[in-house]
């Protein structure tokens, strides 16, 4: 639709990039670059993860080996966020900002509320750790619709919730080769069976429900606090939401990792080189959270002016 409005122009039905349609959005049909928009959220937000459109997420992530939901999670969602913002960028040049900012704070508000809705009741490990991708997805894409300094928070928060979120997705591939099931019913006693894993699934945890000293809890400050101005109501319930979610969450890894370990299960490590990859991963979380490097600090005032 886009490639249909800037053809017209100065294009002459040539190839278009980024820049050509940056340098051409006088020339865009502003209804027709709504429309673009909302087709390209709704179709890229599938791959988000967005409400309503995230009843894939679940079931491929819960099914997948660990590594592909590490993947999936870590990498996936982030690349299709990023291609969304791209074409918001191109929007916010041909109508006012404010279109993408609250469709985009809608969207997020949602997935947060049914992440809620159903981490509750979870009874999968693995569904519940995808439906926490479901909420940390939606708490960014709040950061985007905030705007200001929520933008810098959402790409830091992107970061940080690609790491943690591997990191909790490839313990509990640990897990379930230890205990043979995705039950949370059937694991417990995590923390005595595999010393280290377990130790590693419960510091991902607290990592990705933003728990001080973890950056997770620092971006969130950031994104709600940006948002409290101009949306107070949206902030207070997305807080009571993001409550409820960490209640349900740290309950269910509560069972999972305390408690007394089944007499068929032995204690001990499987491999320690499934060890090192969530260590490695958690390790990055933590210092990320205390520093970021020169080059990622560039990487990152970039992208936050690219699309503020």
């Amino acid at each position: 639709m886009l490639y249909f409005t800037a053809v017209p122009s100065t294009l002459n039905g040539g190839f278009i990039g980024w820049q050509d349609l940056l340098n051409n959005t006088a020339h865009l049909d502003p209804l027709v670059a709504k429309m673009a928009f909302v087709f390209v959220l709704i179709g890229y937000g599938t791959k988000v993860g967005l409400s309503p459109m995230h009843t894939w997420l679940p079931d491929a992530h819960s099914k997948a080996p660990a590594p592909i939901s590490a993947l999936l999670s870590g990498v996936l969602l982030n690349v299709a966020l990023i291609i969304i913002l791209r074409f918001k960028v191109v929007t916010d040049q041909v109508v006012d900002p404010a279109f993408s900012q609250h469709i985009l704070i809608g969207f997020g508000l949602l997935s947060i509320f049914i992440a809620a809705l159903i981490i509750i009741t979870q009874k999968n490990y693995k569904r519940l750790i995808a439906y926490s991708s479901i909420e940390n997805m939606g708490v960014i894409v709040l950061g985007f619709g905030f705007g200001g300094m929520a933008i810098l928070a959402a790409i830091l928060h992107m970061i940080y919730n690609a790491f943690a979120k591997s990191a909790l997705f490839l313990t509990a591939g640990t897990i379930f080769l230890k205990y043979s099931s995705t039950k949370i019913a059937n694991v417990v006693g995590v923390l005595e069976a595999l010393p280290v894993t377990g130790l590693l699934f419960f510091a991902g945890f607290l990592a990705i429900s933003g728990i001080p000293p973890f950056g997770i809890f620092f971006t969130k400050f950031l994104i709600f606090s940006a948002g409290m101005t101009e949306h107070p109501f949206v902030v207070a319930a997305a807080l009571i939401l993001i409550t409820i979610l960490f209640v349900g969450f740290l309950a269910h890894i509560s069972t999972m990792a305390f408690g007394k370990k089944p007499v068929d299960i032995k204690v001990g490590e499987i491999n320690i080189w499934l060890i090192i990859p969530p260590l490695l991963l958690i390790t990055i979380v933590i210092g990320l959270s205390f520093y970021l490097p020169p080059f990622l600090r560039t990487l990152i005032e970039t992208a936050v002016l690219h699309y503020s």
